[in-house]
């Protein structure tokens, strides 16, 4: 068929609007994909990194409390691609001469879609470096950072000190399983009642100048002298009354009444002092699957008292229906609640202490690079 005229002028207009229809569609999609999936995926990667690393997290304290060597990755670097592409996408066109019919018809349809195909590079924390920053006891600087950016002092002791001024918080929880229980109920005593006293801005830590030198000092409020909480720490603590400020020293040996000796944790030790609150299976524990605490004279010992309004982990032979974090080995499902808030707020305190710990590593070099997509 051949086209003449008016026809052939506007089969030609039909097919530049065409193009232009095509070329307009396609440098807009250009522009505003890009932004939108960057959105999108970057929202993604953010929960699934987070989510990954606290699966890690509870796997690796799980893997203690069976004894099980632990390992930890992290994810050094990912290089997204966003692919622009079209789906079910074409064109018709349709002319006739028949006058009474509408004339051109053109059916078009352009579908575009985008495709992300990461690259995600793994490094394992190791080597000499982190064995290091994770064995070194976690520094008072450490401490007296966290009380001040409004963690309670509390939670700070429970889980990071082990022993003040005598005083023993559990220390043989800072490794294996111990085979005996430890000693712990004074500590708590004291920890709460400096707990007490934070509330009401009665207790604080602090550098101030003691003979030319910058030392870490514990503070009491002078009006709080005379209340009862202070007057009951200081007896435990065994520090000379009256006085409002108590030089901090680190694993010193000799006790002097007018100091406080702290003993903290390592990372590791915290670790492993986390683990024994998991909860394991009756069966595991019958197959002397992991070690087993007792008292001196046989009575098991159990670690839900130590860590009662604190951390817990539990275990269940199905799927959890609402975890904070959940993951299964050994053919158990272990998992923190959603509801537990307690042990939630330890375990955001334990990654900011592993953050400011362990993630003064440097890495080194990938060994695990991932391509994905098809």
């Amino acid at each position: 068929m051949i086209l003449y005229g008016k026809n052939l002028f506007s089969l030609r207009l039909n097919i530049l609007a065409l193009l232009f229809i095509t070329i307009t569609l396609t440098t807009i999609g250009c522009i505003n994909i890009g932004p939108r999936a960057m959105e999108q995926e970057w929202l993604k990667y953010n929960h699934v990194i987070s989510n990954v690393k606290n699966q890690q997290n509870l796997l690796n304290l799980v893997r203690l409390r069976y004894n099980d060597s632990t390992t930890m990755l992290v994810v050094t670097n990912i290089n997204s691609q966003l692919l622009l592409g079209s789906e079910d996408s074409g064109m018709s066109y349709s002319f006739s001469e028949s006058a009474n019919q509408l004339g051109n018809r053109f059916n078009f349809s352009l579908v575009p879609k985008y495709e992300d195909k990461p690259t995600i590079t793994y490094q394992p924390l190791q080597g000499e470096k982190f064995v290091k920053n994770v064995l070194d006891q976690i520094s008072l600087d450490v401490l007296m950072l966290l009380n001040n950016s409004g963690w309670s002092i509390e939670r700070i002791f429970r889980l990071c000190v082990q022993d003040i001024n005598g005083i023993q918080n559990a220390p043989g929880a800072s490794g294996p399983t111990p085979d005996y229980a430890p000693e712990y109920k004074d500590f708590l005593t004291v920890a709460k009642l400096m707990r007490k006293l934070q509330t009401r801005n009665f207790i604080n830590f602090e550098y101030e100048s003691i003979n030319g030198q910058s030392s870490l000092v514990f503070s009491l409020a002078e009006e709080a002298l005379e209340l009862p909480e202070t007057l009951k720490l200081v007896e435990m603590l065994r520090v000379t009354p009256g006085k409002t400020d108590y030089p901090i020293l680190r694993n010193e040996m000799d006790h002097n009444p007018n100091q406080v000796r702290i003993r903290t944790r390592s990372v590791m030790g915290l670790l492993y002092y986390l683990s024994q609150s998991v909860e394991v299976p009756q069966e595991d524990v019958r197959k002397g699957k992991l070690t087993t605490t007792k008292y001196a004279d046989g009575r098991p010992f159990y670690w839900s008292d130590l860590f009662h309004n604190l951390f817990q982990i539990k275990s269940s032979s199905e799927k959890p229906s609402d975890p904070f974090v959940s993951m299964k080995y050994r053919g158990s499902w272990f998992y923190i609640d959603d509801t537990d808030v307690e042990s939630k707020r330890t375990y955001s305190l334990f990654r900011q202490i592993f953050a400011i710990q362990a993630g003064k590593i440097k890495v080194e070099r990938p060994t695990l690079t991932l391509p994905i997509g098809r």
